[in-house]
């Protein structure tokens, strides 16, 4: 185990109870658009509840609907309300684990790094664009 001074503990203790906030509006906000991995055999999306130190959360969507820039519009504004906070967002269709490269979305207060591949996507999903969104050209998600 590392050890931590008492300050660096407080600071610690103090992001976990962030996120442990954080993931619980994420969950309830994403099940209003699909299926949680924690209520489903067949799911949607999947929000990761391991706390690794960093000031994000993590939601791997296995449903490109979710990509719809109203429910990232909703994630943006959820997110806001945690300063310094951002959710990475993940494209983890089951038929495409190997023949698609990583992707997804950087979702944070101010803008949305976009780092979707759309040419893999089927036509209808690849025209999807964000407001306040800038391409994120070569960064992996």
């Amino acid at each position: 185990m590392i050890s931590m001074t008492p300050e660096e503990a407080r600071l610690y203790e103090a992001q976990l109870d962030i996120f442990e906030r954080l993931i619980m509006r994420v969950e309830k906000l994403m099940a209003k658009f699909g299926r949680s991995a924690t209520a489903a055999d067949e799911y949607d999306f999947s929000v990761l509840a391991d706390f690794w130190g960093h000031p994000q959360v993590k939601i791997s969507i296995c449903n490109l609907t979710l990509l719809h820039p109203h429910i990232v519009k909703r994630l943006q504004e959820l997110v806001a309300e945690f300063p310094g906070w951002e959710i990475v967002y993940t494209v983890t269709l089951h038929d495409h684990l190997y023949d698609w490269p990583d992707m997804g979305l950087y979702i944070r207060e101010h803008e949305v790094a976009d780092g979707l591949q759309r040419q893999y996507f089927p036509k209808e999903f690849q025209g999807l664009e964000y407001e306040g969104s800038r391409r994120d050209i070569g960064g992996k998600v």
